[in-house]
């Protein structure tokens, strides 16, 4: 009897160390401080998009020899409830945003509502969405090419850009309030794509009252990221949540008219594991999705551990993709 208790306390704790991923923005250690690239742009910060404080950022190349300049919008990542657009700014981003720059894209930076215990995720998806609808309208005044826009995002960044990618549904609306283009692809980084495996939901009341005795902490902090997502309370309302989760899950959303997806994500990745990333492949996949999946060996959340030849491919690749989906000439 004791043996069998042994075993179920064992694998408990191998379990509950999968439940602890932290969903928070705190800075890794092992950080590289990379040098910064030479950046050459017009840059237009600050501006408006909907009547509120929240702002966004226009970085736009210095000259274009093609027209219309290609846009991509940026949401940035920070657990939901941190972060800024200046994030564009830090680490291996600078060298996309670069990179982009220099093949004539003009790149759009975001803020959007963050989260709190009143503030849930549907507020930062409809921002996101009010700021592609200001970029649509003023496109002339930015000679945007509206026609070629796609979106990136890191970690919860990514997460809310592949929900947005992924539920254009009022892109053909008659109304012009309603109108935005159609995103032509999305860039993902590290993102959650599947909440109700992120949160294990489905945890038996035994292996949660050894998650709080262990980890008291990240149990409070499970419990405090699912409020603040999806505005019910998983002790009380599971049910609620469960149902919010699977709603705000992206690979719900995935079928064969889902747009090319690019996923990168690190394989010491202890904040959102790599599974969830394998899992939208997998999605991808059987609905036959064009798209790439590039595994960075030995990185972690938020790629912080980069090294200057590590973040350059990275950014081609990231470039590349976005090229390859974009329509020159217009």
């Amino acid at each position: 009897m004791k043996n069998n208790y042994k075993i179920i306390l064992v694998f408990s704790l191998i379990f509950l160390s999968v439940l602890s991923y932290k969903l928070s923005a705190k800075k890794i250690k092992s950080d590289k401080v990379l040098p910064e690239p030479r950046l050459q742009y017009n840059f237009y910060n600050d501006i408006d998009y909907k009547n509120s404080p929240l702002k966004l950022d226009i970085y736009q190349p210095k000259s274009r020899n093609k027209g219309k300049s290609p846009v991509v919008i940026f949401v940035h990542g920070g657990a939901w409830d941190k972060g800024d657009k200046s994030m564009i700014r830090k680490n291996f981003r600078e060298y996309i945003l670069q990179e982009l720059l220099e093949n004539e894209f003009t790149v759009i930076s975001i803020d959007y509502t963050l989260l709190d215990q009143n503030t849930h995720l549907e507020k930062p998806l409809e921002d996101t969405k009010d700021a592609i609808k200001w970029v649509s309208k003023n496109a002339e005044k930015y000679n945007l090419d509206i026609n070629n826009m796609g979106i990136w995002g890191g970690s919860a960044g990514a997460h809310i850009a592949l929900l947005t990618a992924y539920n254009q549904k009022n892109g053909n609306s008659s109304d012009a309030e309603l109108q935005y283009p159609n995103l032509k692809y999305v860039v993902d980084f590290y993102a959650p794509t599947n909440l109700n495996d992120l949160f294990k939901t489905d945890a038996n009341g035994l292996l949660l009252s050894l998650f709080k005795i262990y980890s008291p902490k990240k149990f409070q902090t499970r419990h405090e990221k699912m409020i603040q997502l999806t505005g019910f309370d998983i002790n009380t309302q599971k049910e609620e949540v469960v149902k919010k989760n699977a709603e705000y899950s992206p690979i719900n959303y995935v079928s064969k008219s889902t747009v090319p997806t690019l996923i990168f994500h690190g394989t010491e990745d202890s904040v959102v594991s790599i599974v969830q990333s394998q899992q939208l492949e997998e999605a991808l996949k059987t609905h036959k999705v064009p798209y790439k999946f590039y595994t960075v060996e030995n990185a972690k959340h938020t790629f912080g551990n980069l090294d200057l030849a590590e973040a350059k491919d990275v950014s081609k690749k990231t470039v590349d993709f976005i090229k390859s989906h974009t329509t020159y000439g217009n």
